[in-house]
């Protein structure tokens, strides 16, 4: 170090760092409970104080960095004592953050004193660990194997596809060879936005992100991969095939190792150092750190994106196999000639297994059965005319480098091939023109030895003679590469005009395809919608107000990501609380039809209502029959899907909401035009707005048991299970609460999706202890009923009456009454700001509901 430039008091602090870190892995851990907290603490101090010493650092500050937690807020620090696992990864995270500072610095003075003064040629030697694939493979061995993934691409992209582009480019009759692509194992683990190594930098920047969510992000995307499998069992592991065989990978602690962070007291306590070299790693570390001051724990840390391991390791690659492709690489494959790594032990299937992956073999063959001498025209005719005696220049053309080789030996077709602008030769061929052409060299310098004295006598002769024929040559030459360019001119302009004449015609044969695939999709689209369209609902006005809710919704950007997803079933499980009356079938629909319809007619109409099908006051027929085209409009119209059919549903919905007198009205016309209908797809939309009804309002006594009947009877395509179900909780809930139970606000994207998926719903539920749940939920779900579900599940069988549940909306929390439905909060906040709603009574605040605010909460 001294021949470095290392002074004596560098030397002797570089001693001290690494001495610090092996005394750190001898720091353990003993846990006890204090405050029903389990707690961990330091049983090897004088460990502590060794390494204290070493650097130069407070005994009691080094301990408070491996035990404690500091969370900083605007008045204070918070001191949170530590588990013992969660010491241990403080402890070996400080030794790590040692040991990498010392590294760079190390590297940067080495090479500040190697470096050149100026632009010089080099030669760099890139020493990499081979392909890992241990009993417990983990973020390392990941990282490795995708730094192979990317050498074996290169490898791949030199070896093979430059040998065989210089057939292909040259037009030569050969084979190619199939060999492994591994460029779909790269953009599975790098490829943004879902590459396996950018969904744990992502992970690594939210609060709650776990390697459980890091593995089910990965499922989710790469689920169907052919390179990617998970496990058949619920295990926290993934396998990925790489070009050298499978791997499978353990997510445990993933996200602990991506993050390249260190925390703020743990740079202060070692910029505080009274060594001079300590300081001084820490002190230039500390802008690097300062954006990612705000760890998991704080609700902002997505706005500062952390530099993670992963995403230097790619930068650092990139950086790598950027600076391979400038330059001029060799390959020396390290070969392993066994797996125990015993000496004198050599197992063919093993070694020949590594050349296979490796590409060798591949390469060899290449060589083997290729032409590996390849000379263009022009210098194969220069190099071995003189071994034919020509007179005269020949043109640099295939047909006379064949010409000149055929009266040279006698050759066959497989020993040479002719490209474009090359001849292409075999080894043993290319050797028999060499040896030929050395004799004729050396007879011609015999030759030239014996001539010389007699052209030294006759020099005056010899010269003016040499000058004619150098002219007469050079004219010959000149005229010659004349007509040679005017062929060629001539050549390349037809070529050009037969190119143009072909793109042209495979322009328009694809320009035709594509015609005629864009009318067949159009005509397929146009088939499915008109199936929809029973009868003619284009000319049914729609209202202002919903025509522009309509416009409103087209207009707006969709989600980048779905806000309603399949999940599993939750493990939590509400108690049922409906069952089917024993009565049921005593109210068939017929004998409701008879006593409160107008006229005693059931069955789907194709055209519009003049009165209402009930008896409704007079006040309110025009609502009805304008409530019933809606209900035409729904059912029948092709162009209505996506958010516009969600919003023209919760319309109608919000129609009875807004006018209980309406509601027996409304669910009457639906269960007319179900009816008998002779399309399924316009039956089934309107099953469908029937469910969504049932979601927001209950029917009157009269009419539930009979719409109980009718949907149980005559449902179709699942939509009798959901019917019943949504029918039964709605006059469960009338039951309760009296007559004219209904929620405020009409159902929710989530209950659109479930009704068309016949699905149940479930939330994700969080308490304030940090626990998270997927809780059920049904459309008629009360938050005290959550709450109470949550809580049994937890094992707090009594006692839950009074809690309910709240909702957070970035910084502002919902807070909802306990007989006030779930759901309600929900659909508050997905409607448009122009939707009719109805007024609510919900509790918004900026703070989160604390405990002594209107009861308990979950």
């Amino acid at each position: 170090m001294e021949v470095l430039g290392f002074s004596s008091e560098d030397q002797d602090s570089i001693f001290r760092i690494l001495a610090s870190i092996l005394h750190l892995g001898n720091v353990y851990f003993e846990k006890y409970e204090t405050d029903a907290q389990e707690v961990a603490s330091v049983v090897s101090a004088r460990e502590i104080q060794a390494v204290a010493e070493l650097l130069q650092v407070s005994p009691e500050g080094l301990q408070k960095a491996i035990t404690f937690r500091v969370t900083e807020t605007m008045q204070e620090k918070i001191f949170t004592p530590l588990t013992v696992e969660s010491a241990v990864d403080a402890r070996d995270a400080i030794a790590k953050v040692l040991y990498a500072l010392l590294f760079s610095w190390l590297i940067a003075r080495v090479n500040a004193l190697v470096s050149p003064q100026q632009d010089a040629l080099s030669i760099a030697i890139l020493d990499i660990y081979g392909f890992e694939d241990l009993s417990f493979n983990s973020f390392e061995q990941l990282c490795i194997n995708y730094a192979n993934e990317n050498l074996q691409y290169l490898f791949n992209k030199i070896v093979f596809q430059e040998e065989q582009e210089e057939y292909i480019r040259e037009q030569i009759d050969w084979q190619e060879i199939a060999f492994a692509d591994n460029q779909p194992c790269i953009n599975l683990i790098s490829l943004k936005p879902h590459g396996i190594l950018r969904i744990l930098d992502d992970q690594c920047c939210f609060p709650q992100a776990t390697d459980h969510t890091f593995l089910q992000k990965c499922h989710y995307h790469h689920g169907a991969h052919p390179l990617y499998s998970k496990p058949k069992m619920p295990l926290p592991e993934f396998t990925i095939r790489h070009y050298a065989g499978k791997v499978t990978y353990q997510v445990h602690k993933f996200l602990d190792k991506n993050h390249d962070q260190v925390r703020q007291d743990v740079l202060d306590l070692f910029m505080r150092s009274r060594t001079r070299v300590v300081a001084h790693l820490f002190s230039s570390h500390a802008p690097q750190a300062a954006p990612q001051r705000l760890g998991k724990s704080s609700s902002v840390s997505r706005l500062h994106k952390a530099h993670t391991v992963a995403a230097k390791f790619q930068q650092s690659l990139l950086d790598l196999v950027e600076k391979m492709e400038r330059c001029n690489p060799l390959f020396v494959r390290c070969l392993k000639p066994n797996h125990k790594k015993e000496p004198g032990l050599f197992e063919p299937d093993v070694v020949m297994a590594q050349l296979r992956y490796s590409g060798v073999l591949e390469t060899v063959r290449i060589r083997k059965e290729g032409f590996p001498v390849r000379l263009p025209f022009q210098v194969f005719i220069d190099r071995y005319r003189c071994l034919v005696a020509l007179k005269h220049s020949l043109p640099a053309s295939g047909d006379a480098c064949v010409s000149v080789l055929s009266r040279l030996c006698t050759v066959t077709p497989n020993m040479y091939r002719v490209g474009i602008s090359k001849l292409f030769l075999k080894e043993h061929l290319h050797q028999l023109l060499e040896s030929m052409r050395a004799r004729v060299l050396n007879l011609a310098a015999l030759t030239l030895q014996r001539r010389l004295r007699g052209f030294l006598i006759q020099r005056r002769f010899r010269s003016l003679r040499r000058k004619v024929v150098l002219l007469q040559s050079r004219a010959r030459g000149y005229l010659a590469r004349q007509r040679y360019q005017q062929m060629r001119r001539r050549l390349v302009k037809f070529r050009s005009l037969v190119h143009t004449y072909m793109s042209h015609r495979r322009y328009l044969k694809l320009r035709a395809e594509q015609r005629l695939r864009v009318e067949e999709v159009r005509l397929r689209e146009q088939e499915e919608l008109s199936k929809r369209e029973v009868v003619a609902v284009g000319h049914l006005e729609v209202p202002a107000e919903l025509a522009g809710l309509l416009r409103a919704v087209a207009g707006l950007r969709p989600a980048r990501e779905p806000q309603v997803a399949p999940v599993r079933t939750p493990r939590l499980q509400a108690e049922p609380r409906v069952t089917l009356p024993l009565d049921i079938n005593n109210y068939p629909m017929a004998k409701f039809v008879r006593c409160h319809f107008k006229e005693p007619a059931f069955g789907m109409l194709t055209v519009p209502l003049r009165m209402p099908l009930t008896r409704l006051p007079v006040e309110l027929h025009a609502e009805a029959v304008g409530v019933f085209k809606l209900i035409l409009r729904f059912m029948g119209d092709p162009h209505l899907h996506g958010a516009q059919e969600n919003i023209f549903g919760n319309y109608i919905v919000q129609k009875g909401l807004a006018v209980p007198e309406l509601r027996d009205e409304i669910l009457a016309q639906l269960a007319n035009q179900v009816w008998h209908n002779p399309s399924a797809h316009n039956a089934e939309r309107g099953w469908l707005l029937l469910a969504a009804c049932l979601s927001g309002f209950a029917p009157s006594s009269s009419l539930s048991k009979y719409l109980l009947k009718f949907v149980s009877d005559y449902g179709r395509n699942g939509f009798q299970a959901v019917c019943q179900h949504r029918l039964m909780q709605a006059m469960g809930r009338a039951q309760q609460q009296g007559p004219g139970a209904a929620r405020t606000f009409p159902p929710t994207q989530l209950e659109w999706i479930a009704t068309q998926e016949k699905a149940a719903m479930a939330l994700d539920v969080g308490c304030f202890n940090g626990d998270q749940f997927s809780c059920p939920v049904h459309s008629w779900s009360t938050g005290e009923e959550v709450a109470g579900d949550m809580l049994r599940h937890r094992g707090l069988a009594d006692g839950w009456r009074g809690w309910t549940v709240a909702m957070k909306n970035g910084v502002q929390w919902a807070e909802l009454a306990g007989h006030d439905y779930v759901l309600d909060l929900v659909s508050d906040l997905e409607l448009l700001r122009d939707f009719p709603r109805q007024k609510s009574y919900f509790i918004v605040g900026a703070e989160g509901p604390m405990a002594g605010r209107g009861g308990s909460r979950v």
